[in-house]
């Protein structure tokens, strides 16, 4: 049998309250990371979701109302890649750079669609 001091049994005891600490704040770490991430993933899909007035998109009708274009972002881009990827059209890089063979994936979808061939990613493309 083993005799301890008493500072040892308290040196023991803070020891274990300091890991279940760390236990606690790296559980509610993870939910807080959690929750965060599904309210993330809601906002990206909001476009689909009426705003607080109730209005929809202004290009109703459209399933993508947001390309413009005039003035495409990385994540426009981005997208077009990933669906083209899908569809077997695009090996590229999943960058959000329109190099050649973004333009060149995005040509032979508007050709086997029927579309216009322009080789740039319209709205008429993106529905």
């Amino acid at each position: 049998m083993v005799l301890h001091s008493r500072s040892t049994i308290y040196q023991l005891a803070g020891q274990g309250m300091t890991m279940i600490r760390k236990l606690i704040l790296g559980t509610a770490s993870v939910l807080a990371l959690g929750i965060g991430g599904a309210a993330l993933d809601f906002a990206a899909d909001a476009d689909d979701v009426p705003n607080v007035t109730g209005n929809m998109p202004a290009a109703s009708g459209t399933s993508h109302p947001w390309i413009n274009a005039a003035n495409l972002s990385k994540d426009d881009i981005r997208w077009a890649q990933v669906e083209l990827r899908t569809l077997g059209l695009y090996n590229g890089s999943l960058d959000g750079v329109m190099g050649p063979d973004t333009k060149q994936a995005i040509l032979g979808f508007q050709e086997s669609n029927g579309l216009e061939a322009t080789a740039t990613l319209d709205q008429q493309t993106a529905d």
